[in-house]
């Protein structure tokens, strides 16, 4: 019985040696342990809003032409370098005088000078991307665009040819021209894209005021779609040569 008594008051004694001894390693540790505060981290995964103007419904430029677009952006961390804000305009898909600018985040105009093609697939993109890499594309409603037509040297000033009536029209319009003297006249319908749709006339006509009527169908017969069309007049007498290209809209 002492023995065990003996023993019990020898394990106590290394136990609550032991306990100061772990008293004495962790106090000064956990001395050193202390509260600190860090800042909030902003985190955003909302886009850009973009704005881009619509142009009204079968708008035409020719090549050449001076196009403006307008737009606005919004966001609450915009970016911060040039490649943040950018603006192109696609022409059946491929991009064409590319755009980059900064500064003026919210609100913003361009102008464009149209190039010289023939299509109806016409858009201008604008791209935001603010500081978080969030990104936005707007995108502006399609619009046309006709290659300019130039006169041959020299062409003749009192050809005339009067804009297409009614315009818009459905099912015809009436195309009237002057003819200064006896000549050949070609009258041939276009569609927006630059496509034949119908020839008119391609005979010899005698000088003076002359018409002719599109019923909106094609060389053989059939009815087109609501759009923009291009009418292109060509003459050619013995003295003189011109083209005249007039333009009207089919409402369906």
């Amino acid at each position: 019985m002492r023995q065990n008594t003996q023993h019990f008051k020898t394990r106590l004694s290394l136990l609550t040696a032991v306990t100061f001894l772990l008293m004495g390693m962790t106090g000064p540790a956990l001395a050193g342990i202390g509260l600190s505060t860090s800042s909030t981290v902003t985190i955003d995964t909302k886009p850009p809003v973009v704005t881009v103007d619509t142009f009204p419904e079968f708008t035409v430029f020719q090549g050449g032409e001076m196009v403006t677009f307008h737009w606005t952006t919004g966001d609450d961390h915009p970016g911060s370098a040039p490649e943040d804000f950018q603006a192109q305009v696609r022409i059946e898909g491929q991009a064409y005088s590319p755009f980059s600018y900064f500064p003026d985040v919210q609100d913003h105009t361009w102008q464009w000078i149209a190039a010289e093609v023939s299509s109806s697939n016409v858009h201008v993109e604008v791209i935001a991307r603010d500081a978080f890499g969030n990104t936005t594309i707007g995108s502006s409603n399609d619009f046309s665009v006709l290659a300019s037509v130039t006169d041959v040297p020299s062409p003749i000033r009192d050809l005339q040819f009067a804009d297409p009536a009614p315009n818009p029209f459905n099912p015809s319009t009436r195309l009237r021209f002057h003819l200064p003297e006896a000549g050949r006249v070609d009258l041939t319908v276009y569609d927006a894209r630059g496509h034949r749709i119908r020839s008119l006339l391609s005979e010899r006509r005698s000088a003076g005021d002359q018409m002719t009527l599109w019923d909106g169908k094609d060389d053989r017969g059939r009815a087109q779609s609501g759009g923009m069309y291009l009418f292109v007049l060509d003459y050619k007498s013995p003295q003189h040569s011109g083209r005249i290209t007039k333009k009207a809209v089919l409402v369906p």
